[in-house]
């Protein structure tokens, strides 16, 4: 990573529809912002203008942070490499075999998702490693070298590496690694033992087999932005668990990425919970594909280690745990088998995007109905098109033989239905009080759900932080740096002696690069957890600790997180699964100074405009004018270059000393 003093810090977030860049001037405390159509097809191109947009010259960026989507993209678009596995004989179809499990037990029409490599693509070799560490049956190099050359003549570019249990005993894929490495230099190589060191042959296999998958085109993704931006090294990734790696890193681990964008909200929103002394929030980000839900209770934002990025297509690296679903802006709303309104997940995107962008898309979407409904404005900033919208809502009412603005309501309904589901699913499913956080919304289409949202869930309070519709790009700006390993134990608790705990962490911090943590402020500090369970249990949880406690300290962590997920305490013997170590080291700090509130502001409306069920026309603020300490009641819409915010009747908004606009939901409607 380069960095130097007094300049420019950068975050570029490539989304479905748009990407988002935001700049940060160390040296002024100045912030620029941009919003550019994505590309794609060619995601490099729609980074490249996002720059081009803001007119920063490279020279002056000390620090780009890039979050990025395509691995999530090439999984779900099976847009994957050519790639082949090679794994332990008899174990050749754990990717069809997949889990038993299934997500609608009673749909009969329900087929397993297409594994990412197929079965003619599988191959085994002779080997087998016990699950006590073992080795029943040694390998043999020169098997292992008929088999690459079997390989190579398919013609593929990368083979993932995963054999029975050597997550405990690596030398047998030491040996598939080196032959691979001799035989066919060219290919691209992932070995489980080095990208997922953990139990669950399946998880395992189907993690190092993801990394591999979308390998190929990553690299090329980063190499071309590394060339086309010519400084080494300044283009960095944005991790799915919210922390700055390497473009290096990225390219070797691009399982590290499936997040990479959403992550870059929940860090924003940590940054303005810090800033505001707001402990508990609820972060919604809706742009314009899908609608991502974050909780940070008490400071922290919770680490989920496995993901999945379709159901059954499981990659065990630490994320974020956000909720997804396919309710954006650009989401297509549409008429099911049963003659229901429906709404996503498919999307407009970028291209053509919703009808009302006037680039020729015809579909209805989110987007349009909340243009007929009044809640945004037609303005010259991004003039839209109200006859299309009408005219694509019109298509849904024509079904139900409705008029054109109810239809327009009744889509506002159904997609505020969904996304009230996902924050109860984050919230009241996990025994989360909603009525004690506060909501921070952003993306695009954030401000014109928020409101009503808060007030059907009972969350009491709105924060809307500056520059919503590229938090997420803001949010990487402020990201520290961040690298994670973990490496499975699977010992009772009580057979580990004094100091082997210690031991084994020292030993997994050792396997870091420190070259990672080049442009922080200080060193990295580690934080040490262990994924814990009763014997007899088949899951685990997760345990921040210390790596000198004792035996009876680590139990008391494990059963505390147990009662607080689960209500009981059982006092049985605890296993250890799993070790994980997080180094973390700060980028400096971002200087926002708070200014001062006053009483006096003068609000004034910039405009008036009609919103379908409000009798008469309401006021149009500009945020711009908006000082610290202006106040206001709904109902409104407060308006900025790219987003609208609907305040209700019976909400009260101010601007508070970091221009934030803070809403309060009594009294508000949640219709």
């Amino acid at each position: 990573m380069t960095a130097k003093q007094n300049s420019k810090r950068v975050g570029i977030d490539i989304g479905g529809t748009f990407t988002d860049i935001v700049v940060f001037d160390e040296a002024t405390g100045a912030v620029t912002r941009s919003k550019t159509p994505s590309t794609p097809e060619a995601p490099e191109e729609g980074f490249l203008a996002a720059l081009a947009a803001v007119g920063v010259p490279i020279d002056e960026i000390g620090t780009l942070v890039h979050g990025t989507t395509i691995v999530t993209n090439l999984i779900l678009e099976r847009k994957g490499g050519r790639t082949a596995l090679i794994t332990t004989r008899g174990f050749r179809d754990v990717l069809e075999i997949m889990r038993a499990t299934r997500p609608l037990p009673y749909d009969l029409a329900w087929r397993k998702p297409v594994p990412l490599i197929p079965r003619e693509f599988c191959f085994e070799v002779d080997e087998r490693i016990m699950a006590d560490g073992t080795i029943e049956t040694a390998i043999d190099p020169a098997n292992v070298a008929e088999v690459v050359d079997r390989i190579v003549a398919l013609g593929v570019e990368g083979i993932a590496v995963s054999l029975m249990h050597a997550y405990l005993d690596d030398r047998h894929e030491k040996v598939v690694e080196a032959v691979i490495r001799e035989r066919a230099p060219h290919l691209a190589v992932s070995v489980s033992s080095q990208i997922c060191r953990e139990i669950r042959e399946y998880e395992r296999a189907n993690t190092t087999v993801a990394n591999i998958y979308s390998m190929p085109r990553v690299r090329r993704y980063v190499d071309a932005l590394a060339a086309r931006v010519g400084v080494p090294g300044l283009v960095n990734y944005l991790s799915s668990e919210g922390g700055i790696q390497t473009g290096t890193e990225a390219a070797d681990r691009p399982v590290t990425l499936c997040v990479s964008g959403p992550a870059g909200g929940v860090l924003g929103g940590a940054f303005l919970g810090e800033q505001t002394g707001r402990r508990n929030l609820v972060t919604v980000d809706m742009g314009g594909t899908s609608f991502d839900v974050a909780v940070i209770r008490d400071g922290r934002f919770d680490i989920k280690n496995t993901f999945e990025i379709e159901w059954g297509i499981p990659v065990k690296t630490p994320t974020i745990d956000i909720k997804t679903i396919g309710a954006g802006g650009g989401s297509i709303v549409w008429i099911d088998n049963g003659g229901a309104l429906r709404v996503g997940p498919q999307s407009a995107g970028a291209d053509p995007g919703p009808a009302c962008y006037g680039r020729g898309g015809t579909d209805c979407t989110v987007t349009d109905a909340n243009l007929v409904l009044g809640l945004i404005h037609p303005n010259a900033t991004f003039p839209l098109d109200v006859a299309a919208a009408e005219a694509a809502v019109g298509r849904i009412a024509d079904h139900f033989g409705v008029s054109v603005r109810e239809a327009a309501e009744g889509i506002y309904r159904v997609v505020n239905a969904a996304m009230a589901t996902a924050i109860r699913q984050m919230t009241v499913e996990k025994g989360i009080d909603p009525r004690d956080f506060a909501l921070v919304p952003f993306g695009g289409a954030g401000g014109q759900h928020a409101a009503v949202l808060a007030a059907e869930v009972g969350i009491p309070e709105i924060v809307v932080p500056n520059m919503p519709s590229v938090f997420s790009a803001f949010g990487m700006v402020s990201a520290p740096l961040k690298v994670s390993r973990a490496r499975t134990i699977l010992k009772p608790l009580a057979m580990l002696g004094p100091g082997e705990i210690a031991a084994f962490f020292a030993d997994l911090t050792g396997g870091i690069d420190a070259s990672a943590f080049d442009g922080a402020t200080s060193a990295p500090r580690h934080e040490f957890s262990l994924d814990l369970r009763y014997v007899k249990q088949a899951h685990e949880i997760s345990v921040l600790v210390d790596p000198d406690w004792t035996a009876a300290e680590i139990t008391e962590a494990f059963e505390d997180k147990h009662f607080l997920l689960y209500g009981t305490r059982h006092g049985h013997a605890v296993m250890v699964v799993t070790g994980r170590v997080a180094a973390i080291a700060d980028m400096p700090p971002l200087p926002i100074s708070a200014e001062e509130e006053r009483d006096d502001r003068t609000v004034v409306a910039a405009r008036t405009t009609t919103i379908a069920g409000i009798a008469g026309e309401v006021p149009i603020y500009d945020r711009t004018t908006l000082g610290p300490g202006a106040r206001f009641a709904g109902p409104c819409l407060v308006e900025e270059v790219d987003t609208t915010f609907y305040v209700p009747e019976g909400a009260s908004a101010r601007v508070d000393a970091f221009r934030n606009l803070v809403i309060t939901t009594d009294g508000a409607s949640a219709a």
